[in-house]
């Protein structure tokens, strides 16, 4: 199995595009996919969820309601009870108070004293009896009326509550989606360049695939036919191999993207990679194994086309369908040993 370095470019651009979108839940181009083509049935299931969700709320809510009015009426006698034992108490105890001979004219003072806060407090009671009955229960009374409330509201709108519960999820999917169809060039590419790392992972372990090479230049390369000077390149994938090196570029377009002549032409692109790069490692790989001199490194160009590809033939690279990618690789023959391998391998990852 083929050696794999790094992760795609068109991947990183994609995550990093729904990261800042405030979308983290995909981590493959796969779980992208399957989230576009289940989009309706995931809809769906988020509907059908939220129904059963409710029904079970609504049987839940009925019994706890009961339960709960039960529970009300037991904490109301209860307190009833209290008070009309306090209220006794307080009038027994002013009867008792006011029924007590007392010549002590101090004595008397005091006994009319407690006969008024104990008047005062049994005419506090009696004024807010109902208040004072119904305040422990007021937590519980709180939870029937908002259980009540959902009852009724279950009961005469039952797919307006289902559609209000799905909304901010409904909403949120919509909105993944959406930034799905804008990033749809993004998409595309990452699905092209993963199937050809998956494709060149069948290779033996003799081969070195770095995805998203990248090269910076101190000093600026010139490209003379172009009249240009290079000062970096990125390339989708550096295939390195005891046959030599393949710059590999992956194109996932239509037939209509393949005939336009407005996009870029790869071509082109491929062409100014390959002279960067052959004048990176004339300058910094030597390979002086052979008693002849140094063995040159030969750099192949290739473009993957995913789907489709053009008739025409060009000049410096090579146009492949994914499938027919791995036998034109393996048709080279080897020319460098285990140590020029690794030593080609070395200076570029």
């Amino acid at each position: 199995m083929a050696r794999i370095i790094g992760t795609i470019e068109s991947l990183k651009s994609l995550k990093s595009e729904l990261e800042n979108r405030g979308i983290s839940k995909f981590n493959s181009v796969k779980e992208i996919n399957d989230f576009l083509s289940n989009y309706n049935s995931e809809k769906l299931e988020i509907f059908n969820n939220t129904s059963k969700a409710l029904e079970n709320e609504f049987s839940e809510t009925c019994i706890n309601v009961k339960q709960r009015i039960q529970n009300k009426t037991e904490i109301i006698n209860l307190e009833t009870e209290k008070l009309d034992n306090q209220i006794l108490r307080l009038k027994k105890k002013i009867n008792l108070i006011e029924n007590v001979e007392n010549k002590n004219y101090f004595k008397n003072i005091i006994s009319n004293i407690k006969v008024y806060f104990t008047k005062n407090r049994l005419n506090y009671i009696l004024n807010n009896k109902t208040n004072l009955i119904n305040s422990p229960a007021k937590n519980i009374s709180k939870k029937i009326k908002k259980d009540e409330h959902f009852i009724s509201e279950y009961n005469t709108d039952k797919q307006g509550l289902i559609e209000k519960r799905v909304k901010p999820k409904i909403e949120k999917l919509e909105y993944i989606r959406k930034i799905l169809e804008n990033s749809k060039n993004l998409i595309s590419g990452a699905i092209g360049e993963n199937l050809v790392t998956k494709e060149i992972a069948k290779l033996s372990d003799d081969f070195v695939l770095i995805n998203d090479f990248n090269l910076r230049f101190s000093t600026p390369i010139y490209f003379k036919k172009k009249n240009e000077r290079i000062h970096s390149i990125q390339i989708d994938h550096l295939l390195i191999s005891k046959a030599g090196i393949f710059i590999i570029e992956t194109k996932n377009w239509s037939k209509s993207s393949v005939s336009s002549t407005n996009l870029r032409s790869p071509v082109e692109q491929i062409e100014r990679f390959n002279f960067a790069l052959y004048v990176y490692i004339s300058e910094n790989i030597s390979l002086k194994n052979h008693h002849w001199g140094e063995k040159k490194v030969p750099i192949r160009n290739v473009i993957v086309m995913i789907n489709n590809k053009p008739s025409a033939k060009f000049k410096f690279v090579s146009i492949k369908l994914l499938r027919e990618l791995n036998d034109y690789i393996n048709y080279f023959e080897p020319v460098f040993t285990d140590s020029e391998l690794n030593k080609m391998i070395k200076k570029l990852t």
